[in-house]
């Protein structure tokens, strides 16, 4: 009789507890659960079970909407995770426009501008792959290629973007 206490305590507990955590993430931002699927941002629910509930149910036209309208794809692609990438392919599956702009941007930088500006390579060869419009000019009416170059041009000291020129130059030839 105390075992079945015992353990129906316990289980009580663990379903309390579960449900809480769901209830959570069903409350959650889109960008907040983001962070949390990528262990990012000190939320204390397991990232594989913020992963899971992310992608079985709030990767969905809301979801999507919810992201485009704020950051975009930028807001992914800025954290420091290897699940960034991951995540990234996942949302670009489902709707999210690899070329929306990050709406807190003031300058209206599209993803592969802002990599331009970061300075990121990685970033840079990824949103080429995901198809990633080369010739959009953004808020300084400018495209990537062409930022890259400018930024170079008056800060090549202390950053050096030469590849992310080739890379840029070398996709531009292949269209």
């Amino acid at each position: 009789m105390k075992k079945k206490i015992f353990f129906g305590g316990v289980g009580g507990i663990f379903l309390t507890i579960a449900g809480l955590m769901f209830y959570a993430m069903s409350e959650m931002e889109m960008k907040v659960l983001i962070s949390c699927s990528a262990n990012e941002g000190g939320i204390r629910i397991p990232s594989s079970l913020c992963h899971y509930y992310m992608v079985n149910y709030r990767i969905n036209e809301q979801g999507i909407k919810e992201l485009s309208d704020g950051a975009g794809l930028d807001y992914i692609l800025n954290g420091e995770s290897p699940k960034n990438y991951e995540l990234a392919k996942i949302f670009l599956a489902n709707g999210l426009d690899v070329n929306g702009i990050n709406h807190y941007d003031p300058k209206g930088a599209t993803p592969l501008q802002a990599a331009v500006v970061y300075n990121d390579v990685k970033r840079v060869k990824f949103l080429i792959e995901q198809g990633a419009d080369l010739y959009i000019t953004g808020g300084e009416g400018m495209t990537a290629l062409e930022m890259a170059k400018k930024l170079h041009k008056e800060n090549s000291k202390r950053q050096n973007r030469s590849e992310i020129i080739q890379i840029l130059s070398d996709a531009e030839n292949t269209d």
